[in-house]
């Protein structure tokens, strides 16, 4: 879709002064996006819906009436596999529907080729703006089958067993640093890097806990609240994070490993937590 003129007029300002920062022009992006994309919600599909037949999969959008004209011009298709990762599948739905209160679509997903079913699916909602920067919108997760009688049985088995994680929403997040089995060291002040993909419902990060797991035992235990807050999500997230002191003697084999857990909410309010690849504190 195109670039919307809010963004092009602000990146061609952040261009031409030094006086503006990367982040009071993504503050400035942030605030009028919720200006013309706030009162708009996917409502269906809803929570845990599953679709017999791939040709009619219904999406609805509803909006608060303000002054600004809306109109739904587009219906993206994402798959979500089972570790979580989404894929962009393609476009199931072009037109031009003006969204007064309610639209609802149905949409054939069969038009993409080479989908697979039983699988979760996502759809992502284009709503332009004629006075502003386009609208995008996450659905739901639903799961499809196949449509065909001759499986039924075996299908609903599948369905039951996808990940119910995936359903609310909690994927496409990552906690990319520290990496698996790095070692840091004590009072060091580092990054904490976070990457969303752009077609995760996760919108706020709220909170970033560190906890350690004995390595003999297995058992985690919480060490510190390293930051809370409310952090509208974008594609990357970077933390400053001071890592407490811990006992032993320098060089001795650890006895903990360290994780990071990450909280945060989605577009449709459901509570999600991911967590980072175990690290090590040195002395």
């Amino acid at each position: 879709m195109k670039l919307s003129f809010f963004v092009a007029g602000a990146l061609a300002l952040f261009s031409t002064s030094s006086l503006v920062s990367a982040d009071s022009l993504q503050d400035q992006i942030d605030a009028a996006t919720k200006n013309f994309c706030g009162g708009i919600q996917v409502t269906a599909p809803a929570t845990n819906a599953v679709y017999a037949d791939p040709t009619k999969v219904s999406v609805t959008v509803t909006r608060v009436p303000n002054t600004q004209a809306k109109i739904v011009n587009a219906v993206d298709v994402y798959s979500i596999n089972a570790k979580g990762q989404p894929q962009y599948l393609g476009t199931a739905w072009r037109g031009t529907y003006k969204l007064e209160t309610v639209a609802t679509l149905s949409v054939d997903i069969t038009k993409i080729k080479g989908l697979k079913y039983p699988s979760q699916f996502e759809f992502r909602v284009w709503v332009h703006n004629q006075a502003g920067p386009d609208c995008t919108l996450m659905s739901k997760v639903f799961s499809v089958k196949s449509g065909s009688h001759t499986n039924a049985a075996e299908e609903d088995q599948a369905v039951a067993a996808l990940d119910t994680n995936i359903n609310r929403g909690c994927f496409g997040v990552d906690i990319t640093s520290p990496a698996t089995g790095e070692h840091k060291k004590a009072s060091d002040v580092f990054s904490v890097q976070i990457q969303r993909d752009s077609a995760s419902p996760v919108d706020e990060y709220t909170s970033l806990t560190l906890y350690k797991v004995d390595i003999a035992t297995r058992e985690s235990v919480k060490v510190e609240d390293t930051w809370t807050g409310k952090e509208v999500v974008h594609a990357m997230f970077n933390l400053k994070a001071t890592l407490p002191a811990v006992g032993g003697a320098v060089g001795a084999a650890p006895t903990y490993a360290y994780y990071y857990k990450l909280s945060s909410t989605t577009q449709h309010q459901e509570v999600c937590e991911f967590f980072s690849h175990p690290f090590y504190i040195d002395a």
